[in-house]
């Protein structure tokens, strides 16, 4: 039996944060505590207080037997489920979302019905301590947790299998950071405080027959007196590994190659050579949309939205205004603009009629035509590959969306309105042809401003423009109704604060999740 040592290192390891819990999240644990379901928030209570306030994950460990009720306690407050992206899928594990319309803020729940737990990228055991947890809780914020003692042995495990072989060889060197993070050296001490080693010997002998007590002893006496004792954490890694196989989920070789097929996908995110997924909607992936005039805040609310939903959640941004040319569609109107000086050149030293002048009038003007339709297929498409994105579950967000000119549609109808050269027809056929294929978003915010606070928010912008511009936001309502599908429209006071704007929008958002 190992010794036991009652020497503890006593220091402030809590978090220190003033901010209060989400309103949505109490109210949450109140209902579960209500319902007398059997559950517990299982590992990192050092960090409840982060995880009530949106700031890290809530891992709730729920008897199975309650499964059904606490998922009907989830639904009255509007908690919804996502799918967690490939690599971060685990047995008996389930991801939700929440809302807190307060703060305009998620939280995220993981909801485990079994304590599956180990390597990282892997999680490769399945510990029979479930009863135990959930037969042990007391409350901490409203919350119920299990023993200290329990968390504490379930922390030590974990962090032996997390313990890596590179680990061993930095702690035997004394290099770089040690083996055991510092965060959960902070947890270790924090459960220290609220224990002693002599509770948790006697805790281990009650549930020895799937826990050793005699590693996780060492393990907790070797991070009080030597933290960084290498050769002794890599052999209570192996012993640990022994005693629990029999819990194990697959066997070592399918677990190495899964950890390193892992590792690498990461990497490559890392890297930028393949984008990282996040969260998807089982139900859907979801398109929206932003128009409005100029000084309405399309950009900021986009950029706002994106950072927001992009959290937990896998978010594409797509911008379909014409700030962004291709490679093709900027030369083009490079192009257009040495025969519009050319022109002008040449009429001054030809004359208006002379042949030659309008030659390179008309190819003037076919170079802007062509410059209009290559930007609506810039347009198209960054559309097609949002839908695309959409069709696996992914959020999508279009700033800007292209109508009706001059909301960002069709141009060449008007710049050929008065031009003699027969060819701006077959230009503009071809052009709304392709607008056409651009169907409404789901959601679709109107953001409202009126021509004096656009001007004031964009003095440098044309009053007649921005007029015109108002006068085809009016006539929005015919094209929607005109729509092939039905399409959710939010009209919003976009002179009204950022804060008020962004509330009321990812309130309706959250609504269509």
């Amino acid at each position: 039996m190992a010794m036991i040592q009652d020497t503890t290192i006593r220091f402030q390891t809590s978090p220190t944060d003033k901010a209060t819990a989400f309103q949505a999240v109490e109210n949450l644990f109140q209902a579960l505590n209500h319902s007398g379901i059997r559950y517990c928030h299982w590992k990192s209570n050092l960090r409840l207080e982060w995880g009530m306030q949106g700031r890290t994950d809530l891992d709730l460990l729920v008897d199975p037997a309650h499964a059904q009720v606490f998922k009907q306690v989830l639904a009255e407050h509007h908690i919804k489920a996502f799918l967690a992206p490939p690599g971060k899928r685990y047995p008996a594990l389930e991801d939700y979302m929440g809302f807190d319309p307060s703060s305009g803020k998620f939280f995220h729940l993981h909801v485990h019905n079994q304590l599956v737990l180990g390597e990282q990228f892997v999680k490769n055991y399945q510990l029979p301590l479930e009863g135990q947890f959930l037969d042990s809780i007391q409350l901490k914020s409203g919350v119920k947790i299990p023993a200290p003692e329990l968390e504490l042995i379930v922390l030590s495990i974990r962090a032996l299998l997390k313990y890596r072989d590179r680990d061993a060889i930095k702690d035997i060197l004394s290099i770089r950071s040690p083996g055991i993070p510092a965060h959960i050296m902070g947890e270790i001490n924090w459960l220290l405080n609220q224990t002693c080693l002599k509770k948790v010997s006697e805790t281990l002998n009650s549930v020895s027959d799937p826990i050793p007590p005699d590693p996780i002893l060492d393990f907790l006496n070797t991070m009080i007196m030597t933290p960084r004792a290498g050769y002794r954490l890599y052999r209570l890694r192996q012993s640990v590994r022994k005693a629990i196989r029999v819990y194990q989920r697959h066997n070592r070789l399918w677990a190495s190659i899964t950890y390193f097929k892992e590792f690498w996908r990461r990497r490559k995110s890392f890297l930028k050579l393949t984008p990282e997924r996040k969260m998807t909607n089982p139900r859907g992936g979801l398109t929206l949309a932003l128009v409005g005039v100029d000084g309405s805040g399309k950009t900021t609310i986009s950029r706002e939205l994106a950072t927001w939903l992009d959290w937990k959640l896998d978010v594409h941004t797509y911008y379909l205004g014409s700030k962004q040319p291709s490679w093709m569609s900027e030369r083009s109107y490079l192009l257009f603009r040495i025969a519009r000086r050319s022109h002008r050149s040449v009429s001054k030293l030809l004359g208006e009629n002379n042949f030659i002048s309008r030659l390179i009038e008309a190819l003037r003007q076919a170079l802007l035509y062509s410059h209009y339709l290559l930007t609506g297929y810039d347009r198209y498409r960054r559309y097609l590959a949002g839908k695309r994105n959409a069709q696996t579950g992914s959020i999508i967000l279009f700033d800007r969306y292209p109508l009706e000119a001059p909301l960002d549609g069709p141009q060449i109808h008007l710049a050929g309105e008065n031009d003699p050269w027969r060819f701006a027809d077959t230009f503009s056929r071809l052009e709304r042809k392709l607008y056409q294929e651009i169907q409404m978003p789901d959601l679709l915010f109107v953001l409202e401003v009126s021509p004096e606070v656009s001007l004031e928010r964009k003095p440098d912008h044309d009053w007649a423009a921005i007029e015109a511009k108002n006068i085809a936001l009016g006539k929005l309502a015919t094209l929607i109704e005109a729509a092939p599908k039905k399409v959710g429209v939010s009209y919003i006071n976009a002179s009204l604060p950022l804060d008020i704007v962004l509330g009321q929008i990812k309130q309706k958002i959250w609504e269509a999740l």
